[in-house]
C-alpha cells in the first residue's frame, strides 16, 4: 500500500478479572491464501471458493481443532468463507468461551471440526507490569492497555495515540516501532496506556472503525485520557498525550480542557486535508517513480475530484460513475477498494477531517508541547507543518512549544540515513524488511528528557 499513514512478565493478578468484564478475542490462528482454479483442480475441487491452510499457527483456535495445512476452509460457524477476505467479516469476531465450527475440506472429504475457543495471548514483560482493562464508550466496551513500571508511589503517564489505520494496537510484533516505543517510555518510569480504536481489538459494541467519522475517533480517546486519570498509580498532575501521524492530528482535540502536563506529536500535517493530500500527491508521486507529466495531468483531476470528495461531499462511487479516471486515481494514490472506500476507510474520516480547524485547536492548547519532526518522513513532506505548529503555539502562548528535529528518521520512527532512500523503500514496499534493527532509540531518550523537563518546569 502506497500511501498509508503506517504506523503502523509479570501480568497483574487482577488481569484475568479485567478480561472477563471485556471478554477476549480468540484468534483463528492460521495463514491462508484464495484458491486458484489450478489449486481447485489438483484437490479435486468443483470451485475456487474457500480459503488453502498454509499454516497453523500455535495456541489458537486453529491448533485446537488440529487444523492441517493443506486444508480448504469453506465456513467457520454458519459464515461461508468464499476467499481470506471473508475471515475478517464482524460476525466472525470469535470471543474466548464461545462455541467455533470450522468446516473443511481434507482429501476431497467434507470434516466439520468443533472446539471452545480460547482467549488470544496477553502480552507480558519481565521488566513491567502489564495491565489489561477497558473503559465504556457509547453503548460498548474499548481495550486498554496499561504498561507500568514496578515502582512503588504514583507515577508521570503517557496516553498514546497511534497513526491512521484501523489496526490493532495488542500483542503487537516485537520489532513494531510502537511496541518499542511505548516499551521504552514505561522503562523510563511512565505509566503508558494504550487504548484500541472503536471496534478495533476487543473492543465490544463499539462503531466500527472504518466508518466512524474523526470527531468520533477522537471521543473514544477523550475517554480513555479518562480512563488513565482513573489508574491509582497515576500522577494527574503530570499526565502527557503522544500523538503519531494521525494521532498528533488527533491530540489537541484529545487535551483540550483535560489539563494533561504536555503534548508530543510526530509525523502530522498543519494544513487542511484537501490542501495535504493535493500536496502529497505533486511531492510523492514523482519519487515514487510516477511520470512528472502524468503526475500533473492527474493533478488536474485531482482539483475536482477532491474538492467533490472532501468540500462537497460525494461518495467515491459516485465520482467514478462520473469518470471511470477517478478510479484509477484512487486504486493507485489511495487504496480504493470500492463503494465509499477513500484511504481503507469510510470516506466520511476525511470528509469530517477536512472540517477541522487545526491551527485553531493547536492555539487554544494551553499544555506544553514538543513537536518533533523526522528528516527523511516522506509523509510530512517537510518540516513545514512541525515548524509551524510551534510558531502557533508561541503566538498565543509564548514559549510553550519546542521543534524537535530528528536526524535520518523516517514516518515509521526508523533510522533511514536519506530522503532518497526513505522514498525507494516505500516504492519498493521494503520498510518492514528494516524494523528489527533500525528503530531510533533517541526518539525514547528526546521525548524523556523533554518530559521531565517539563515535570520540574524548567
Amino acid at each position: 500500500m502506497k500511501k498509508i499513514f503506517i504506523y503502523f512478565l509479570f501480568v497483574f493478578t487482577t488481569c484475568n478479572l479485567f478480561s472477563q468484564e471485556l471478554k477476549r478475542l480468540s484468534l483463528k490462528g492460521f495463514a491462508r491464501t484464495n484458491l486458484t482454479s489450478q489449486m481447485a483442480d489438483t484437490l479435486g475441487l468443483k470451485n475456487t471458493e474457500g480459503v488453502y491452510v498454509q499454516k497453523i499457527i500455535p495456541g489458537t483456535i486453529a491448533e485446537i481443532l488440529k487444523l492441517q495445512v493443506g486444508d480448504v476452509l469453506i465456513k467457520i460457524n454458519s459464515t461461508v468463507i468464499k476467499d481470506k477476505s471473508d475471515i475478517l467479516k464482524p460476525e466472525l469476531k470469535i470471543r474466548e468461551g464461545e462455541m467455533v465450527t470450522y468446516t473443511v475440506i481434507r482429501k476431497k472429504k467434507e470434516l466439520i471440526l468443533k472446539c471452545k475457543a480460547n482467549a488470544a495471548p496477553y502480552e507480558t514483560s519481565t521488566k513491567l507490569k502489564v495491565f489489561y482493562s477497558s473503559f465504556k464508550f457509547q453503548t460498548g466496551l474499548i481495550r486498554s492497555i496499561f504498561l507500568i513500571p514496578k515502582t512503588s508511589g504514583k507515577k508521570p503517564a503517557i496516553l498514546f495515540i497511534p497513526g491512521y489505520p484501523c489496526e490493532s494496537i495488542d500483542n503487537l510484533f516485537d520489532d513494531h516501532p510502537y511496541k518499542k516505543l511505548v516499551y521504552g517510555l514505561a522503562e523510563k518510569g511512565y505509566v503508558v496506556m494504550r487504548a484500541e480504536k472503536p471496534g478495533v481489538g476487543d473492543s465490544y459494541n463499539t462503531p466500527d472503525c472504518y466508518s466512524i467519522n474523526f470527531k468520533t475517533e477522537v471521543e473514544s480517546f477523550n475517554e480513555a485520557l479518562k480512563a488513565l486519570k482513573k489508574n491509582p498509580e497515576v500522577d494527574t498532575n503530570n499526565i502527557f498525550v503522544l500523538g503519531h501521524s494521525m494521532g498528533g492530528m488527533e491530540a489537541p482535540y484529545v487535551a483540550a480542557g483535560s489539563n494533561v502536563k504536555g503534548i508530543i506529536v510526530m509525523g502530522i500535517t498543519m494544513k487542511p486535508w484537501l490542501e495535504y493530500l493535493t500536496e502529497m500527491i505533486r511531492v510523492q508521486n514523482p519519487n515514487l517513480g510516477i511520470d512528472y507529466i502524468t503526475t500533473e495531468k492527474d493533478l488536474k483531476l485531482y482539483e475536482s475530484l477532491l474538492y467533490e470528495l472532501l468540500v462537497k461531499k460525494k461518495k467515491p462511487s459516485e465520482m467514478i460513475a462520473q469518470n471511470p479516471e477517478y478510479s484509477r486515481l484512487l486504486k493507485r494514490d489511495f487504496n480504493y477498494s470500492g463503494g465509499d472506500d477513500f484511504l481503507t476507510r469510510d470516506i466520511v474520516f476525511s470528509q469530517t477531517l477536512n472540517e477541522i480547524n487545526i491551527t485553531s485547536a493547536w492555539a487554544n492548547t494551553t499544555a506544553k508541547v514538543l513537536s518533533a519532526w523526522g528528516e527523511t518522513d516522506i509523509q510530512t513532506l517537510s518540516d513545514f507543518s512541525h515548524r509551524e505548529l510551534v510558531k502557533i503555539v508561541n503566538t498565543y502562548h509564548p514559549n510553550n512549544a519546542t521543534f524537535l528535529q530528528l536526524k535520518a528518521t523516517d514516518h515509521n520512527l526508523m533510522l533511514i540515513p536519506t530522503i532518497e532512500e526513505s522514498y525507494k523503500r516505500n516504492a519498493m514496499g521494503t520498510i518492514r524488511s528494516i524494523f528489527a534493527k533500525s528503530f531510533n532509540y533517541q526518539i525514547i531518550e528526546e521525548f524523556d528528557k523533554w518530559m521531565q523537563n517539563v515535570i520540574s518546569n524548567k
